[in-house]
């Protein structure tokens, strides 16, 4: 919509999440479970929290979290879950086949009498697999990465597929170049930075990472000084001089 606006079609009347997104969330959440000692498995359910950024009824953003349930997560493991083609807010527990037994998912409901109706998932309104997670902003945002001012260069931003926006060494070098070394905390402090050096094949710096993303987190100045005193950081200053060099 114009004017700042956005649309809103989410709430109690169409839908929260998708079928798909929900299904997308329990995959996630299969990804990364909770551990657990009490369990057998040694995990139960997970922390992973799906944050949906829509328009409110106000036509503003609006952030609401989410997580699904256990037994939602159980049954997108299982591939037994899947979309339905015309309703995103209804979902469908297939059938069995040869190849495969699906045991009947159940779910109740009230009729306009109060009483208690049973009905198999075929299709399944998935506002029953949905948890509600509070989300929040604060009043005064706190950034605990940098912003750059006009006069230099951003780090190019992951997965686009730009020739302006190429992540490469070189254009780390680049970057790195912009800064003094006492001006090294600003200059790291910066996620897509951070990820390029976690991911970096040339030169692997993510098991030492955690000191530095420490003093990013605590904006310590001294701290980071001192991880660029580190054998590993010494050898890639070594090649970034080399590369801005040429």
């Amino acid at each position: 919509m114009s004017g700042g606006k956005v649309k809103c079609f989410r709430g109690v009347d169409t839908h929260f999440l998708s079928a798909q997104e929900i299904i997308t969330a329990a995959h996630y959440q299969n990804i990364f479970p909770n551990k657990c000692k009490q369990t057998d498995d040694g995990v139960f359910g997970s922390k992973f929290v799906t944050v949906c950024v829509t328009g409110n009824k106000e036509n503003e953003i609006h952030m609401e979290g989410y997580q699904v349930s256990n037994q939602c997560m159980a049954m997108v493991r299982d591939e037994i879950l899947v979309p339905t083609k015309d309703a995103p807010e209804l979902g469908y527990v297939i059938e069995s086949s040869d190849e495969k037994y699906v045991p009947d998912v159940f779910f109740k409901e009230m009729d306009k009498y109060k009483n208690e109706i049973k009905k198999v998932g075929r299709p399944l309104p998935v506002e029953y697999l949905l948890i509600d997670v509070p989300v929040s902003s604060p009043l005064q945002p706190l950034a605990t990465f940098s912003i750059l001012g006009a006069d230099r260069k951003n780090f190019p931003v992951e997965n686009r597929l730009l020739e302006s926006s190429l992540q490469d060494f070189n254009s780390f070098a680049q970057y790195m170049a912009q800064f003094r070394s006492a001006e090294f905390l600003t200059a790291v402090s910066d996620i897509h930075v951070l990820v390029f050096m976690a991911t970096l094949d040339i030169m692997p710096l993510r098991d030492f990472l955690g000191p530095l993303y420490e003093a990013i987190r605590t904006a310590n100045v001294e701290a980071a000084r001192e991880w660029t005193y580190l054998d590993h950081w010494s050898q890639m200053q070594a090649l970034i001089q080399a590369t801005t060099m040429n």
